[in-house]
Formats: structure tokens, sequence, C-alpha cells
């Protein structure tokens, strides 16, 4: 178990309770190698897979707090077998691309929503293949996802028919089509139209399949008016709704449908979402480029020689806003993941990291963006965006 800092931050447990050990217990059952060890506890030990569709549902943002918050009396709480921990940073590209390839970030490489890229000079958003930043020639989404996207989707080495559900939106971004490898991609728009898709591919495919679904619903609204609203109880409610109709349903032969999230959510309140530009000129003046990561987590270049000097006026700064360390000291703790690295892993982290405590966040706004305020926010290790639900519905 990873100890580091304070008893406020959870981090990834790599060694059994982690997405990566849900994979690799997925990949086994399944007759696929695994790239970690399995899930400790029973929750999947006897999972049988002759004659059975297997499905894996991602909801998005899903932790377990807001399962407990949400739906403490719902049929997914009901069928809830235990917790599992989300990857660091906790955040969709770096946990999805996790849930798709089985590698921890420390072996896939995707550590954020921005991201800097050494080969292109640039600082990426490599879900969409858009550039934020950029020292040098700007390069196509066709010429990054080349080089960024290096490890594979485990689902090609499974026995059997694989599927991709994913919003209408994704199915072809060159993210999701290097992701899902050979499964067949087959885009919804809604909730209803997702659990028909899961119904059909469940009676009338000839073999059974595994089935990875995927929807971004309650993550978009989390972000929006954040995690405690009383619009993500009504939503939650209509997706338990869904869930719960869907498994009634009869079918032509058994499913084990296993629902877990990529991370869950933290409250981000007004007054803790700090920018960048009102820290002092000081500070800023030690970085070379812009920030990079999460807005609860940032990755820092300095400029030469100035690593020491920006960590230690960050903590004069911002210590009872952020726990500042070394790039390099995150990485050898292993809260990325075990080695092997990938070769850019600590190119990407930087030279120090902003580690945003309770509530916080920190943005920089480039010339041409608009300032990002958002309700709900996750990345970090707080305990409500780190643990996530591991949910098993044997039909």
């Amino acid at each position: 178990m990873i100890r580091l800092l304070s008893d406020e931050c959870h981090w990834p447990d790599y060694a059994g309770h982690c997405l990566t050990n849900l994979v690799a217990s997925l990949a086994h059952a399944l007759g696929a190698p695994a790239l970690h060890p399995p899930l400790s506890g029973a929750a999947l030990a006897d999972l049988q897979t002759d004659g059975r569709d297997i499905a894996l549902l991602i909801v998005d943002g899903m932790g377990d707090n807001q399962l407990a918050r949400h739906g403490p009396h719902s049929f997914l709480r009901a069928h809830q077998q235990g917790t599992l921990t989300s990857v660091f940073p906790s955040t969709t590209a770096s946990a999805i691309t996790t849930l798709q390839t089985g590698a921890a970030p420390a072996q896939h490489g995707l550590t954020g929503w921005e991201m800097w890229d050494a080969d292109s000079q640039s600082i990426i958003l490599p879900l969409p293949l858009t550039t934020r930043y950029s020292e040098n020639t700007r390069q196509t989404p066709q010429t990054l996802a080349k080089h960024l996207f290096q490890a594979h989707s485990w689902f090609d080495q499974i026995q059997r028919p694989a599927y991709a559900l994913l919003p209408q939106r994704l199915i072809h971004s060159p993210y999701s089509v290097h992701h899902t490898g050979r499964a067949k991609r087959i885009g919804h728009t809604h909730w209803g139209q997702l659990f028909e898709q899961l119904h059909e591919l469940g009676t009338q495919q000839a073999k059974p399949g595994f089935i990875y679904a995927y929807t971004a619903q309650l993550d978009h609204e989390m972000h929006d008016v954040g995690p405690n609203d009383w619009a993500i109880s009504r939503s939650f409610n209509l997706l338990d709704e869904e869930v719960e109709r869907f498994c009634q349903r009869k079918r032509s032969r058994p499913m084990t449908l296993i629902i877990t999230a990529d991370h869950g959510f933290t409250s981000t309140p007004k007054a803790q979402r700090l920018q960048w530009e009102q820290l002092s000129a000081t500070l800023r003046g030690k970085l070379r480029r812009p920030l990079s990561g999460e807005g609860r987590v940032r990755f820092c270049h300095t400029h030469d020689a100035e690593a020491g000097a920006f960590i230690e006026l960050a903590r004069e700064e911002l210590g009872d806003k952020a726990w500042v360390l070394s790039g390099r000291e995150l990485i050898e703790a292993g809260v990325f993941g075990p080695a092997p690295y990938h070769p850019a892993l600590a190119s990407r982290i930087g030279d120090a990291v902003l580690l945003m405590k309770p509530g916080y966040t920190l943005r920089d706004t480039l010339p041409g963006e608009k300032t990002v305020c958002l309700q709900g926010a996750h990345g970090g290790v707080s305990r409500e965006e780190m643990q996530v639900p591991l949910i098993r519905i044997d039909l």
C-alpha cells in the first residue's frame, strides 16, 4: 500500500483493489494475459464464463461516495460487492485507458486531461487529440495518435466476440478506435438506447460475447452542477431504473453484468478555485511552459535548475492549499503504478507536482481561452475521487 503525505490522501491500491486488478481478473477469466495481479477477495473469484455473456459497464464519475449519497437504497447499491480504487490521476484519460488496455498510467503513459508531449513539444489533450499549447509546428490528430497511443486493447486477446458500446460522438475518435481494438463499436445517444443494445447483444448473437459499455452523462452533469446537487440524484435514479429494467428482461442465455466507474468526484467551491495568474510573478516565472494535468493535480515544468526553488516557493505560497512534491518522488512512490515505466512518463509529469488539497483546484488560462469554472472535479486523491464501487449482477 502506498503511504505518502497525509491520511487525507487515498492512493491507488495496485496490489489487489484497483481498476488494474479488475481488468486482470476479467482478462484471465476470458482467456487473455494480464499485466497485473487479479482482484483480491471473492467478488469475481467464482466468475463463470462458459455459455455466458460478460458485460462491463463504466459509469463515468459514479464514485462510491456518489452511489452512497444518491442511491443508498438503489438497485445498484443492493448489488454492490465492495469498492475499488481508481488509478492516479483519478481521471478519465488515465483510468479509461487502464480499463481498455489493462495497463496502469505508469505503463500506458496517458497522465491526464492535459499532457506535455516532448515529441511534439506540445501540451496535448489526449482524448479529443487537440493541442492546447505548442513550442513547435502543430501536428495532426492522426500523427499524434500514432505516437501517443502505444498500449493495446486487451479486448483483442480474449477468446470470444467483443463489443464496445460508446457514446455516438466517440465511436470514430482516434482514441476509441485504438483503445477498443477489434471490438465492434456501437454508438448510443441515451441510456435507453444503451441498454437496448446491451439486451440485443445478449439475446440475438449466436455466441456469448464480452461487452464493454461506457456512459459519460453523470460525469458531465457533476462537472456542471457539482456532485451533490439534487439534479444528480434525479439522473442517478433514472440510471438505476434503466439498470433494473434491463436486468428484469428475459434473455436467451445468462449474463454477468459488472458495473464500476473510472473515478469519483469532489465539490469545488468557488472560493477554492485558484487561478494561476493570481499567484506571484516570481513563482510563475520559474515555469518554462503552462501547467498540465488536471485542475486537482498540476504537473509543472520548470526552467533548468529552478525545480528546487519552485518547490520551496510553492510550498510557501500554496502550503495550505496543495501538497508540493517533485515528479520523481511520485513516480518512485508508485502512485502511477509499478514498473516498467513508459519512457515518457517522467517528462510528462514534470519537475514538480501540485497536488491540491480537499476542495481546491488550480487552473491557468492561455490567451484565447475562456476561464474554466467547474462545480465538481476529479483527478486528486480524496476518498471521494479515488473510491469507486464494484457491482456484480448475475442474470
